[in-house]
């Protein structure tokens, strides 16, 4: 084998092992659902968010629907809000940078 089929062998196996991987934002969603949860964790009544706050660095809340209106509680850090509250994470916003979780179920 020459030197150009080598390189195009190991082109073809890099694209291809490129358009395999995940998005790494999808593999932190997985990696902070499968978190457990702590004993006792709260279930919400309707989807909330995750979002940083904004004026105080390493803070974290889980708000409700009406946002930064309504009630909220905080956390150090996302891992720590997302063990505290019996969710599952959904969605992402990147321009925002908030977390999208609906509750779940109870057996």
């Amino acid at each position: 084998m020459g030197s150009a089929a080598y390189r195009r062998g190991s082109t073809l196996i890099r694209n291809q092992l490129t358009r395999e991987q995940r998005d790494p934002l999808f593999v932190l969603m997985d990696d902070l659902n499968a978190l457990p949860k702590y004993p006792g964790a709260a279930t919400p009544f309707t989807l909330v968010t995750f979002q940083r706050d904004p004026h105080q660095a390493g803070i974290w809340w889980i708000l409700g629907q009406d946002g930064w209106r309504g009630r909220g509680f905080w956390y150090t850090s996302l891992r720590e809000a997302v063990r505290n509250w019996d969710v599952t994470l959904t969605s992402y916003d990147a321009t925002t940078n908030v977390w999208g979780a609906v509750p779940n179920t109870r057996p």
